[in-house]
């Protein structure tokens, strides 16, 4: 029940606080305590505001290597059009660095071509955090390039996704590599998935010169989250979902990849296959199977011979099992 989240029982708690208080003390020392309190979070939220374009050149100053469009004509220097291509996914790093290097390392160790990660990359979406939880972390997949798709802890205290944007230089990407076409999005604004996206994916996924299409977003939509979450909580997205398949059908996308509810979970929809990877160190959800309540990236190898799918789970011991997934 949404009654019972974390927020919300902290929440509970500090009322009861204030409850006991004035009933101890009386009104007016309660009131006097949560005026204070609302200061104190008012406060806090403005300099969060205020201080939110700090390190954001920094992050620009990087974007001649990380934005997206350098990362594309690199790899196409680094290896041409080839006939195969090995990619990872994975997602939800939240800024734990040490789960985060340990999964980055598993996936360079696949000899991937790429990587992508599915968003949720920081905890607060601020400057800073990318410049210290997240570029030098880079380096551990190198020379493989990350792409990246914002998640909603990415986009900042002005919700602008400004320092996402300073790196990458865009929040949505759309590129052929080999036979496939890759294209992400920003599915955390407000509408998450608007007219002008679905116009813009109907668009991107037209083009002609790919055989497989691969779609990247951070929240799932609310039919996929059916297949694998409990009835008690819900955290897709619905306005537009329907649409946003029968695009998906539309075009024969062959995965949609996506992050939020922290795990692994799949299942083919009308010939789409959709799965959720969300790993990458943030808190693991109550809400998945055990067995898939675990770090997590997801390994592609596609070949004109066709594609082979695999999981790469960590186990409680710690160590990693990697299984073909069809």
């Amino acid at each position: 029940m949404k009654l019972f989240r974390k927020k919300n029982l902290l929440w509970m708690m500090v009322l009861l606080a204030l409850a006991v208080l004035a009933r101890r003390m009386g009104a007016v020392p309660a009131l006097a305590v949560a005026v204070m309190l609302a200061a104190a979070l008012g406060g806090l939220y403005l300099w969060q505001w205020a201080t939110a374009g700090r390190g954001v050149k920094r992050l620009a100053a990087l974007r001649e290597r990380h934005g997206f469009d350098a990362m594309v004509t690199a790899l196409r220097a680094r290896h041409g059009n080839p006939e195969h291509a090995r990619f990872v996914v994975l997602g939800d790093t939240r800024n734990n660095v040490p789960v985060a290097s340990e999964v980055y390392r598993q996936a360079a160790g696949e000899k991937p071509a790429l990587v992508f990660h599915t968003g949720d990359i920081v905890r607060r979406g601020a400057a800073g955090e990318f410049l210290r939880n997240h570029v030098p972390l880079l380096g551990l997949v190198s020379p493989a390039p990350m792409f990246c798709v914002p998640g909603n802890h990415d986009q900042g205290a002005r919700r602008d996704f400004n320092a996402f944007r300073a790196l990458y230089g865009a929040d949505r990407f759309s590129f052929d590599f080999g036979d496939c076409r890759f294209t992400g999005f920003n599915n955390c604004a407000r509408e998450r998935v608007g007219s002008e996206t679905l116009a813009w994916l109907d668009g991107e996924l037209s083009k002609p010169g790919a055989r497989r299409r691969y779609v990247f977003m951070h929240i799932p939509p609310v039919y996929f989250e059916e297949t694998f979450a409990g009835k008690d909580r819900r955290r897709g997205f619905k306005k537009n979902a329907d649409a946003f398949h029968a695009l998906m059908r539309k075009h024969g996308v062959d995965e949609v990849f996506m992050a939020h509810i922290h795990g692994y979970a799949t299942a083919v929809l009308d010939g789409v296959r959709y799965t959720l990877t969300a790993g990458g160190g943030a808190p693991l959800s109550r809400h998945l199977a055990e067995a898939n309540s675990v770090h997590n990236y997801v390994v592609l190898d596609v070949s004109p011979e066709g594609v082979r799918r695999f999981v790469a789970r960590r186990r409680g011991d710690g160590a990693w099992e990697r299984q073909e997934e069809g």
